[in-house]
């Protein structure tokens, strides 16, 4: 309506300006000619002018209007019942464009519900066979399959191509042919539409990064070339594969890589296992020929401070291997600790007493009402032992180690082992329970520490439904907290300890 307005205002511009502007002029130059004829004459003649123009004008306009009224009642005929042809190829063509537009919305939906489910989780070669029925499915179009030239890994994919069925096939002259093609300047990456010695061909590149070589292929003879949206679809149809492929191909990678490492894993118990289990017997029996020498008669004064010696190492290296024993079943799984009820200060004064070491001062407090721990003795002395051994290793000679036993609630008691020592950084103490793990300052204090005290205290504990933890401050010594299940002693006669 604005742009039919705007014209009619122009056409009444052209009918007036002209003769106005052409009268102006006259007025301006030829003065004495208007006064020789008069104005009235000139009014007369300017008025005959200013017609003939208009008339002029509207023989122009009145065509280029009836022209733009002419095919509007044209259109307005084929809507409301004009030339049925017409109307028809009109329909037809809006047909044929709604239904190009429904098949493209159709791929894209598919080739974005491929993406989401992309089964990377499979073997590889089973995920090229997804590709190729992903593409069949896509296009609509049976032909197509997957030429893999080469990957990161054969013995994972195999070179040869794939169907969406059945073994792979040879790589043949066709597919090797269609490796070669290298894209034209106009064509969309990756996406090329060629002719050789065995007719015309649509090549799709499918590779992510360079572990992968590989191409979609579909026969194209006697059909027309794709045309760029098409090419553009086909590309992303590359691009999706590539990415399954190669994802298929890392997770294969990363899951044979665990694989393996399970398997050192299990040799590496396996071996700890054995290991702990042979070296068990010979120290009971040096700690048993020691204990029956020192009570020989007449046994010499540095003799039995030799046994003596002996006796302590044997015992220290009977713990040590309890731990590695402990620690190898924890993983594997098959520790299952007892569940009974005991008091838990005779044990640490046992404990205590077994590291001898009589150059500390030694102070364990109880706070609160008597409670009874729930677990294992035997789990918790060996637990405690690396703890306090700890203590003794990494705290300067003649520092004190103090013991605190406390009920935290009705249902849990700690035991908290204090020392002057060393220490721990930030960092260090958040890794102090790790296995194996040991900072440069333990290593410098102590060159003969293993590493895997604190971590076994830590699984045994938590396996009796316990805990460990750690607060500590670099140069200002370490606590270390063990919590165990606990209710309170109404008496604590007939418990163990």
């Amino acid at each position: 309506m604005g742009r039919a307005t705007g014209r009619v205002f122009a056409f009444l511009l052209a009918v007036a300006l002209p003769p106005l502007i052409a009268f102006a002029v006259a007025d301006v130059l030829a003065d004495d000619l208007i006064a020789r004829v008069g104005m009235g004459t000139t009014l007369v003649i300017a008025a005959g002018v200013t017609a003939v123009w208009a008339a002029i004008v509207a023989v122009g306009a009145s065509r280029i209007l009836g022209g733009e009224t002419r095919r509007m009642v044209e259109l307005a005929e084929l809507g409301a019942g004009g030339d049925t042809d017409a109307r028809a190829d009109t329909g037809e063509a809006m047909g044929r464009l709604s239904a190009a537009l429904d098949e493209r919305n159709r791929q894209i939906a598919e080739l974005a519900g491929q993406s989401r489910s992309a089964p990377i989780s499979m073997d590889a070669p089973s995920v090229a066979r997804a590709m190729v029925e992903a593409a069949r499915s896509i296009t609509g179009d049976p032909t197509w399959t997957l030429a893999v030239m080469g990957s990161i890994d054969e013995s994972t994919l195999p070179a040869g191509v794939y169907a969406t069925e059945g073994d792979h096939a040879p790589l043949d002259e066709v597919h090797r042919w269609a490796s070669t093609l290298e894209a034209g300047a106009a064509d969309v990456p990756g996406v090329q539409h060629a002719t050789g010695p065995w007719g015309a061909f649509v090549v799709v590149e499918v590779a992510a990064s360079d572990e992968l070589r590989a191409a979609l292929l579909a026969p194209r003879e006697g059909r027309a070339a794709p045309s760029r949206s098409e090419r553009e679809l086909l590309g992303l149809v590359g691009q999706h594969a590539g990415m399954a492929i190669e994802h298929a191909l890392l997770y294969a990678r990363v899951r044979a890589q665990a694989d393996e490492l399970n398997r050192l894993a299990a040799l590496q118990a396996d071996f700890l296992r054995g290991v702990s289990h042979d070296l068990q017997t010979p120290l009971t029996s040096i700690r048993a020929l020691a204990g029956e020498v020192q009570a020989a008669p007449d046994l010499p004064a540095s003799a039995n401070a030799d046994l003596d010696a002996i006796a302590h190492q044997a015992d220290r290296l009977r713990r040590m291997v309890g731990q590695l024993l402990a620690m190898s079943r924890l993983e594997s799984g098959v520790l299952t600790p007892r569940s009974d009820v005991f008091r838990v200060e005779p044990i640490v004064e046992r404990t205590w007493g077994a590291l001898r070491a009589t150059d500390r001062p030694f102070e364990m407090a109880t706070e609160g009402a008597p409670h009874l721990a729930i677990g294992d003795p035997d789990r918790f002395e060996q637990a405690l032992w690396a703890v306090l051994d700890n203590a003794v290793k990494y705290s300067p000679e003649g520092s004190p180690i103090g013991v605190r036993v406390a009920p935290t609630d009705g249902s849990r008691l700690l035991v908290a082992v204090t020392d002057q020592g060393r220490g721990m950084s930030d960092a260090t103490r958040r890794q102090a329970f790790d296995q194996f793990f040991r900072s440069a300052d333990a290593r410098d204090a102590a060159p003969d520490g293993s590493g895997i005290g604190l971590y076994t205290a830590r699984g045994l504990l938590r396996a009796m439904g316990g805990d460990i933890d750690a607060s500590s401050r670099l140069g200002a010594g370490s606590t270390i907290v063990l919590t165990l299940p606990a209710e309170p002693a109404e008496s604590v006669e007939g418990v163990a300890g």
